[in-house]
């Protein structure tokens, strides 16, 4: 294993030793090269002459670019719109998406959660996701009414096996029941079990009552607390579209962040549905746990994890969609 790996999984289990028994084999050997970072600022401070650190072109000391391609881009600098984007997102744009998920979810001003990593939009994030926390074999817990994609994403390429419930019951709202009896049967002969809740739901459009999310929330809390390692996810790509008086205005990130331990939410969201700008294809992971101590090093750590396997997939995202 690599030494970066080892140091970061020895900070995740000193902050939260649930959350590092939760990783997939991928996951604890994941980390972000730290010559990437260190070998570019260095050539930034030294290298007056040449710069062989990293592969763009440059001319006078501004980025080389074609007249033709940034004359179909209206007020940003090459350096802006050619460049690479880092691994983990553009700073500015990190510290906005976060802003904004405290502004949308008043619920979270009172928890603390990580700086959201930038993927390529909502199903790359979901990939990143599932290479580091499904192993083969995993449970992926699942309503009868899901997206598609997710047989791909989670079955094909990770080798999980995902079960599901039916979603509604016989009022027609989401069927607690059967989720309560799903997750604890599931979780009778194994440590960890992966949940994905998607509100508004594809394909349906159904989201959770405000009841009906407290219902969720503790249902899995209480599974945490009977020894039960807990992955939630929430897919978010339908956020905001809430039309119902008694519909939860926030997500259920919100609800589950920090409840205990053993329960690691996880938030996937992006500019993809929410603002209309379906093929600039930019998407945020999120974290939020509990842990012992100062919660930065236990999310520093978990970046770190989650941009590797971004620099290990696509490198990074376009920097052009990211301003």
């Amino acid at each position: 294993m690599n030494p970066i790996a080892v140091e970061l999984n020895k900070t995740i289990k000193e902050a939260n030793i649930h959350i590092y028994e939760s990783l997939s084999e991928v996951g604890k050997n994941l980390f972000f090269p730290k010559g990437i970072l260190s070998q570019g600022a260095e050539a930034k401070e030294k290298a007056h002459r040449f710069n062989a650190t990293v592969g763009m072109a440059t001319e006078k000391g501004r980025t080389m670019f074609l007249p033709s391609v940034m004359s179909m881009v209206s007020g940003l600098r090459p350096e802006e719109a050619l460049t690479y984007a880092p691994s983990f997102g553009i700073l500015p744009l990190r510290e906005a998406w976060q802003e904004a998920l405290l502004e949308k979810n008043p619920s979270l001003k009172q928890k603390e959660i990580s700086l959201p990593i930038v993927s390529h939009a909502i199903t790359h994030g979901m990939s990143v996701v599932s290479d580091m926390w499904v192993d083969p074999g995993d449970t992926i817990i699942l309503p009868d009414k899901m997206w598609g994609n997710y047989n791909l994403i989670f079955s094909v390429r990770r080798g999980a096996r995902i079960v599901q419930y039916s979603m509604f019951d016989s009022q027609g709202g989401f069927n607690l029941d059967a989720f309560k009896v799903c997750v604890e049967s599931e979780a009778e002969d194994k440590k960890k079990i992966i949940v994905i809740l998607n509100f508004p739901n594809n394909p349906t459009g159904y989201t959770v009552t405000q009841r009906e999310a407290d219902g969720i929330a503790d249902i899995l809390t209480a599974l945490a607390r009977s020894g039960i390692n807990v992955l939630a996810v929430t897919d978010d790509a339908y956020f905001g579209l809430f039309y119902e008086e008694e519909t939860l205005k926030e997500s259920i990130f919100s609800r589950l962040t920090g409840r205990d331990p053993r329960l690691l939410a996880i938030k996937l969201d992006g500019a993809t549905k929410e603002n209309y700008v379906w093929g600039l294809r930019v998407g945020f992971i999120t974290y939020g746990a509990s842990f012992v101590g100062e919660s930065r090093p236990l999310y520093d750590a978990l970046e770190r994890k989650t941009a590797g396997a971004v620099r290990g997939s696509i490198s990074n995202a376009s920097h052009l969609s990211q301003e």
